[in-house]
């Protein structure tokens, strides 16, 4: 059966050379992901990585402007799953993204897909025209990078 968003999502996968477990934990505890997530600067107003909770935070914007968003956690099934809601936490804003992250093991390393899916084409297209598959592939650079210097640095003291 074809899936039903096809026409509003954005797909973009990584292999991690780090464990599965790590990589999940990097994606749902703050103390990891402020480290690779966020700019410095961001200042977090909300963390509660459950599902129903919320993560909220400022970063600076281009020219410093602030820009708030806000992560709305759906399911956290670990070490192989996370879905949330991700948007602008401001009024007015479109409706968030639901993003579905999966974690999968691969001989040790792990597999992320990100699936990105939103409330329309036209949003997806507009979002595409932005580079959201190109953000999304930096963000998961910085998770690799973050996450192979810990799991290199002390693999003992991390599992």
């Amino acid at each position: 059966m074809a899936s039903t968003t096809a026409d509003r999502e954005i797909v973009v996968t990584r292999l991690i050379d780090a464990p599965r477990e790590l990589v999940f934990a990097a994606f749902t505890e703050r103390e990891h992901v402020v480290n690779w997530w966020v700019p410095d600067g961001t200042t977090t107003h909300e963390w509660n990585a459950t599902p129903g909770g919320r993560w909220r935070y400022t970063m600076p914007g281009p020219g410093g402007a602030p820009m708030p968003f806000r992560v709305q956690f759906v399911e956290i099934t670990p070490p192989a799953r996370l879905v949330y809601d991700y948007g602008a936490d401001v009024a007015g804003a479109p409706e968030p993204v639901r993003t579905q992250v999966d974690f999968a093991e691969e001989n040790g390393k792990t597999r992320v897909t990100l699936q990105l899916v939103f409330a329309t084409a036209a949003e997806r297209d507009a979002a595409a025209q932005y580079g959201a598959a190109g953000g999304a592939q930096q963000a998961l650079g910085s998770l690799a990078r973050y996450v192979t210097r810990l799991w290199r640095d002390s693999p003992e003291s991390l599992l």
